[in-house]
């Protein structure tokens, strides 16, 4: 009898174990693919995205992050969209929504505090009024985002003491 006890503590180590790996894995994967988009203004106001003149001047961050997402293959949450009638992302306030179904819907992801953010996390500031802001967490504090010119790498406590317009802030953590 000690030894099925002893098995099934095994197995449960391993797997969680296991799980941890991949789930750091693809963390470090999603922070590698963003971090290799700081510059880039492929998302800037001004821009169209994918060829699409409907995201013309405006605020793509909730973009850059589908995009990061997609390219590392990772579940990504999207909504019907009667304007092109089809899915598509969700924006940057449903992200800092943290019982959102959209999000929690994929089965993929799940809220972890401030203080416990890593990189690789998803990032999300829902604002009093108007449109949020998010990105995916970097190192030493920092966040990478798509901003009005460019993908840029900024401190989040500098971002939050920067904007009083920031009502809450959202981390969720990629965990399939």
């Amino acid at each position: 009898m000690q030894y099925q006890y002893l098995v099934l503590l095994c197995l449960c180590c391993f797997w969680l174990t296991h799980t941890e790996g991949q789930v750091t894995f693809m963390s470090t994967k999603i922070w590698e693919s963003a971090r290799n988009k700081v510059g880039s203004t492929k998302w800037s106001f001004v821009n169209s995205w994918n060829g699409d003149t409907d995201y013309e001047n405006t605020w793509k961050c909730n973009l850059f992050v589908y995009d990061i997402l997609q390219e590392v293959n990772a579940v990504t949450p999207t909504r019907w969209s009667w304007s092109q009638f089809s899915r598509a992302p969700i924006g940057a306030n449903e992200w800092a929504n943290p019982n959102s179904d959209y999000v929690k819907d994929t089965n993929c992801y799940k809220t972890v505090s401030y203080s416990s953010r890593q990189k690789g996390d998803v990032i999300a500031f829902k604002r009093y009024r108007g449109s949020g802001h998010m990105g995916i967490v970097s190192t030493n504090g920092d966040y990478i985002s798509a901003l009005r010119v460019r993908v840029q790498e900024d401190n989040v406590d500098s971002f939050l003491r920067s904007d009083p317009s920031i009502a809450s802030k959202t981390v969720w953590r990629y965990t399939c």
